[in-house]
This record gives structure tokens, C-alpha cells and sequence, in this order.
């Protein structure tokens, strides 16, 4: 026992004094950060991150300027395992791990390579809307797609489409356009070539992960993700697929004249999604992944409570939880009060998705426009409550398809699919949202109806 103690810690001494020892890095860093908000009823925001770092101190956190080889954002410094970022006017610290990457209380940084690229599809996408009926003016949205494939032998194949939509109450139209390209690549020290068939050439800086459950690429700053799974990118096809035609479709739906009641139509979606069973919910558990984090949410209606927590490593990283119009926000032991704002979204919950459908909640929400998208056999109803924005998406078997909401400036949509019964109750087991300028696939595992939730399950984390 002696001998092995003697031998733990002559590794662990060897292993933390190379770790404090080292004083420079060099490559590009990158991971996701992401927020709570409304996973049920909402979604998760995510800022990408994506940082040079140079062995003379310096480093560039904007991979998307001509001059990201040379463009100096700050310096850094590390002193016993901790790089501490300093910018102009901020500064953020992160420990280097065991396993070579970058961690802090939000999000985790990994090193990605710059000469070789796997073979696959990297997709993004990027969404944002303003105005609507709340505000008194008409709603516009953009939604843009972009889409890279890699065989792995030279050969690239590219995918644009973007979108516009204007909705009111008395006013409907938008456009669409889309374009596509192929040619060959080539990847150098981080420089993406590509030269398309008709002999012009785009430059981009390009960084990927060479292996891990999710894997990933950062193209001029933004995380792109790769998934070859054949039915999930069928599924995200299918999705796109479906909402270049909804954006084509909304340009000539000029007429509602033959739209049944919205609130018939609402009605007829929470039959379908459980009628009583659904209006008796009181109470639900979620427990999701998003991007290799568990994501616990805890609902209580009646009492207008809402929780989200984040996971990693079998522990609370961060919480955020309304209680009634207010609400508090905790991460690494620190807690505070929660933004109005936040509050304010974090409640869509209660009003959003399928809990949105529970006859108590259509009760009181008012409907301003319903109308059919053509040829798609669908339907949007578009209601309003407490100042926000609500909209469903049910198709001709009265089921809810996507769900979108605006609440102050934060707008979001969702997708809906993989549809289960859980004690009487029909919810969708995923969700692709896109919030503000990203794009999130959350998978759920599983949904608890009324669970008893006790003061133990709305009490703040304790330790860091």
C-alpha cells in the first residue's frame, strides 16, 4: 500500500507540474457556450467560440476578419493551469484540463486542427425576426442555410438558402432564394481553398475536430456541426426541405379566405396531444442533452414556476428559476437576482409547445391571424398574451409541428419531431430550434407528468 501511494503521488506531482509548467499555446480553441432558457417551451441560447492562440501571448478571437492570422484581440497568460484571457476591456479566465482542452463554469474549449478535414456534412444556420403584433408593426423574418460536404478525396459540394417572410394581420408575402456549388478543396495551415467548377475561388479559415460524440468544424468563427448519421441527416433534410417551401409557399398566401377558426384549429391540437389528460397537467419533469450537456427542466403551472438547470460532469454547472414574476439565476456557487427580461422568456414555458396547447392556457390567449400554407396541408395560428407573441404550426392530423414565440426583442423557432405518448400525453422527443444566430437539435430522454416536486427540488445548489 506504502509503495502504491509512493507511486500515486509521484504521478500526480509529475502530471500537475507539467500542467502548471506550461506557459504558451498555440492552435485554435473553439466550443459552444450555451444559456438556459426553455427547453419544453423553448430552447437553449448558444454563442459560438472560437479562439487563435499564438505562442508570443497574443491571440485573435475574430476567425472570420481577412487578417484572422495576423489581428491581434489581446494577450494571455498562464500561471499554474489557469490561461487568463485579456481583451481591451474584459478579461475571462479558463483551466487547461487533463485532457489538453479549455474549461471554465460555462463551456469548454477544445483544440481543433487545421490540415486535414474529415470526410462529411457540416452544417449552420442562422436565424432573426423583429416587429409583430405586439409592437404594432408588421412581422419580418430571415432565415438563411449553409451547408458544406467533404468526400474526403478533394471534392466539395455547397449549399446556400435564404429566406424572408412578412406577416400581419392584414399582409402576408415573402421570398426565397437558394444556391449551390460544388468544385474541389484543399486545407493548409488552417486556409480552406475552394475552387468552384466555374473557376472562381473562396478563402476561408477552417478548423475542425478530428474525432469525439460530436463532432465539429469552425468555419470563418462559427461552429458548424457534423453528423453522419443517416437517419438524423435524412430527418434535418427534411426539416429544411420543409421550411424553403414554407418560406416560397408564404409569398403567395395572400388570401385567407377559406382558413378555419384558429382557435378550432388549437382545439383540435390539444385533442390530439391528450385533451384532458394534457389540461390536467400540473406538474412535469424534463431531462434532455443538448450537445453533450444534460439539461434538467422542472414546471409547475399552478404556481408559475419554472426551472432550468445545466449539467456536466454529474454536477449543476448553472441554474436559472421564475418564481412567480420574479426569479434568481445561480453558477459556481454565486447566486443572483434574474433579469426581467429572462424571466420573461424563461415563463414561455408555461405558454409554448405542447403545454402551450392545455385549454387553460388557449383560454386566455387571443388569436390575430391564422393562415394555410399551400400545398403543405399546415396551418399557423398566430396569438398574443401578456404582451408576447405565440405561433403554432399544426399539419391536417391536428398535430403541433413547430411552435415559435417573441417576448421583447428574443424571438425563436422550433421544429418538432419523433412524436411519443407519455401517460396520455403526445410530445415531440426532439426539437431544432433556431434562436438569435444559431441553430440547436435538443434530444429528450425522458418526461415525468405530475411529479411530486418538493422544496428540495426548487432549492439553490449548494458547493461551487
Amino acid at each position: 500500500m506504502k509503495q502504491f501511494l509512493l507511486a500515486l503521488f509521484a504521478f500526480l506531482f509529475c502530471f500537475y507540474d507539467n500542467v502548471f509548467a506550461q506557459d504558451k499555446l498555440d492552435g485554435v480553441y473553439a466550443g459552444c457556450e450555451f444559456s438556459p432558457s426553455p427547453i419544453f417551451g423553448g430552447g437553449m441560447n448558444r454563442t459560438d467560440v472560437a479562439i487563435l492562440f499564438r505562442p508570443d501571448g497574443t491571440f485573435n478571437s475574430s476567425l472570420n476578419s481577412a487578417d484572422w492570422q495576423t489581428s491581434v484581440s489581446g494577450h494571455y497568460t498562464i500561471i499554474r493551469g489557469e490561461v487568463t484571457l485579456k481583451y481591451t476591456k474584459s478579461s475571462s479566465v479558463y483551466g487547461i484540463t487533463k485532457y489538453g482542452s479549455l474549461s471554465n463554469y460555462a463551456h469548454e474549449l477544445f483544440k481543433l486542427q487545421g490540415n486535414i478535414i474529415p470526410p462529411g456534412y457540416y452544417s449552420f444556420i442562422s436565424a432573426m425576426g423583429g416587429g409583430g403584433a405586439a409592437y404594432g408593426t408588421t412581422y419580418v423574418g430571415a432565415l438563411s442555410t449553409q451547408g458544406l460536404n467533404f468526400d474526403g478525396k478533394g471534392h466539395f459540394s455547397n449549399s446556400r438558402y435564404s429566406g424572408s417572410m412578412v406577416a400581419g394581420e392584414n399582409v402576408g408575402g415573402g421570398s426565397s432564394s437558394s444556391r449551390d456549388g460544388s468544385g474541389t478543396y484543399k486545407i493548409n495551415k488552417g486556409v480552406l481553398t475552394l475552387t468552384y467548377t466555374d473557376g472562381h475561388t473562396e478563402l476561408h479559415s477552417f478548423f475542425c475536430d478530428m474525432g469525439g460524440k460530436t463532432r465539429m468544424a469552425v468555419v470563418d468563427g462559427r461552429v458548424f456541426f457534423v453528423d453522419n448519421d443517416d437517419n438524423t441527416t435524412a430527418n434535418n433534410t427534411k426539416s429544411s426541405a420543409a421550411a424553403k417551401k414554407t418560406s416560397e409557399n408564404s409569398a403567395t398566401n395572400t388570401s385567407n379566405a377559406t382558413v378555419p377558426n384558429g382557435k378550432t384549429l388549437l382545439l383540435k391540437a390539444n385533442a390530439a396531444h391528450g385533451g384532458d389528460k394534457l389540461n390536467a397537467l400540473k406538474t412535469a419533469r424534463l431531462t434532455g442533452s443538448v450537445s453533450g450537456l444534460k439539461v434538467v427542466e422542472l414546471i409547475d403551472i399552478p404556481n408559475s414556476k419554472v426551472r432550468v438547470e445545466i449539467w456536466k460532469n454529474g454536477k449543476p454547472v448553472s441554474v436559472q428559476q421564475t418564481e412567480g414574476s420574479n426569479g434568481w439565476q445561480w453558477s459556481s456557487g454565486n447566486k443572483s437576482d434574474l433579469p426581467a427580461n429572462n424571466v420573461a422568456e424563461i415563463k414561455t414555458a408555461l405558454y409554448t409547445g405542447v403545454i402551450g396547447l392545455r385549454r387553460s392556457s388557449l383560454d386566455q390567449m387571443q388569436i390575430i391571424n391564422t393562415q394555410k400554407i399551400p400545398d403543405n396541408d399546415m396551418y399557423t395560428v398566430q396569438c398574443r398574451l401578456n404582451g408576447n407573441e405565440y405561433v403554432f404550426a399544426i399539419n391536417n392530423q391536428n398535430q403541433l409541428m413547430a411552435y415559435g414565440y417573441k417576448v421583447g426583442d428574443k424571438t425563436l423557432f422550433a421544429m418538432l419531431s419523433d412524436l411519443r405518448p407519455v401517460q396520455g400525453i403526445t410530445i415531440p422527443y426532439r426539437e431544432a430550434t433556431t434562436s438569435g444566430q444559431q441553430k440547436l437539435n435538443i434530444q429528450y430522454e425522458s418526461m415525468d407528468v405530475n411529479p411530486v416536486l418538493d422544496g428540495q427540488s426548487w432549492a439553490v445548489p449548494t458547493g461551487n
